[in-house]
């Protein structure tokens, strides 16, 4: 499909789209695409989804800005909504359809534990190296920084501070 007729296509349909970027050769793609052909199925005339070779599409790919397969991108009136890089588990995609289906748009997914916890280590051991070494304070700072992305999102102080400043935009 070319990016036009994909474009075309995308405004003229009612309900919400869910857009599976795969290719035949990648693991992931094969292990979710069943997965994800049993909630269209069920979700039929509420979600669409449109399964979309990226080896036999690459124009639309670059024009969506896909560089990673498998990645999902949710369409809600022709546009952009959500955007997911990766395979995921069955429960989670199972809640992406759900949640599309009832017009309630899920924000950023969090992070798995075991990323959190990747992260954590991570920002642990440059900020360490960082410490370590006294003459730079930038290691230490990214260190910190990698830290908090592991559990900002669970950050009662962040989110209220994020919920005050979303606020002030929207009476500006």
């Amino acid at each position: 499909m070319d990016s036009q007729a994909f474009l075309k296509r995308l405004k003229d349909n009612p309900r919400p789209i869910i857009v599976d970027m795969w290719a035949p050769w990648c693991g992931p793609c094969k292990r979710v695409k069943p997965i994800l052909e049993e909630l269209a199925l069920e979700f039929s005339g509420r979600v669409d989804l449109w399964q979309i070779n990226a080896d036999e599409n690459r124009e639309l790919m670059h024009r969506l800005g896909v560089s990673g397969i498998p990645t999902l991108i949710v369409y809600r009136g022709g546009k952009e909504a959500l955007r997911q890089v990766g395979a995921r588990p069955a429960g989670e995609l199972r809640n992406l359809f759900e949640s599309v289906a009832v017009g309630d748009m899920p924000g950023r997914l969090e992070p798995s534990t075991s990323a959190r916890f990747l992260r954590v280590g991570a920002g642990i051991a440059i900020a360490a190296l960082g410490w370590a070494n006294q003459s730079s304070w930038l290691p230490t700072a990214l260190g910190g920084i990698l830290i908090f992305s592991a559990v900002y999102d669970r950050c009662p102080i962040w989110r209220a501070l994020t919920s005050q400043f979303k606020k002030l935009i929207r009476q500006a």
